[in-house]
C-alpha cells in the first residue's frame, strides 16, 4: 500500500489480489474504539446513512473524508486514501482480467 512494496526473491513486485474496501477497516477501527457509526458520522459532519454506506463498502472515501478521519482518529489521511486507491485498482484489474 502506498510506497510500501512487497518484493519476491527475484526482486519483482508482488501485487496482492485482495479486495478490501477501506470502510471495512474503518468499521473495525470504530468497533475497537467502541464508537458507534452514527455518533462518529455526526462528529465528522456526515449523515449517518452516507457514513453507513462507507463502512458497508458502498461509498468511497474521498480526500475530504480522509482528512476528517485523520483529525478524529489520528490515522493519516494518506493511509485512508492509499486503502481506497488499492481497492479501486483491485476492482479495475479484475474488470480487465475478466474482460480478456
Amino acid at each position: 500500500m502506498g510506497n510500501d512494496k512487497i518484493i519476491d526473491n527475484q526482486g519483482n513486485e508482488i501485487i496482492l489480489d485482495i479486495e478490501l474496501h477501506p470502510g471495512e477497516i474503518l468499521k473495525n477501527e470504530l468497533e475497537a474504539r467502541k464508537i458507534t457509526k452514527s455518533a462518529f458520522a455526526m462528529k465528522i459532519g456526515m449523515y449517518p446513512g452516507h457514513f453507513g454506506d462507507i463502512v458497508k463498502g458502498k461509498r468511497n472515501i474521498t480526500a475530504s473524508i480522509a482528512v476528517k478521519l485523520e483529525t478524529e482518529l489520528g490515522i493519516a489521511a494518506e493511509f485512508w486514501m492509499a486503502l481506497q486507491t488499492d481497492y479501486d485498482l483491485h476492482l479495475e484489474r479484475n474488470k480487465l482480467k475478466h474482460s480478456a
